[in-house]
């Protein structure tokens, strides 16, 4: 892991962690899009792939007891999520890929407001 961001997991709250995720997964999925405009295949299927894991990672760490209706309403939007990516991977559909990428902004900039709201 590079140390600047090693540096900024190790002292950042939950909530700017799961941004760092956001942020991380927005990053992949952009870098798909341009692969995938520029006809190169196997970096858009890495790409995606990295963010598939990032999306698995955040989903797979809902606590679905102490997080109730939010903890499900994440595990639907993080499916849903990830079944675009598959879609969007196997057909090489852009439209799909933006749809995802608009959604996880979306959702990036709730994790935001709670973090201003601290």
């Amino acid at each position: 892991m590079n140390p600047y961001l090693k540096m900024q997991v190790d002292t950042s709250t939950p909530v700017e962690r799961v941004i760092l995720l956001y942020d991380k997964a927005i990053l992949h999925l952009k870098e798909a899009l341009i692969s995938l405009r520029q006809g190169d295949i196997p970096s858009k299927v890495n790409s995606i792939a990295r963010a598939e894991r990032i999306v698995q990672v955040l989903n797979s760490s809902l606590d679905m007891e102490a997080g109730g209706d939010v903890a499900r309403a994440l595990r639907d939007f993080y499916e849903t999520v990830l079944t675009g990516l598959f879609i969007a991977n196997k057909d090489n559909d852009e439209r799909v890929l933006e749809n995802v990428i608009m959604m996880l902004e979306r959702v990036k900039g709730a994790w935001e407001e709670v973090k201003l709201k601290g």
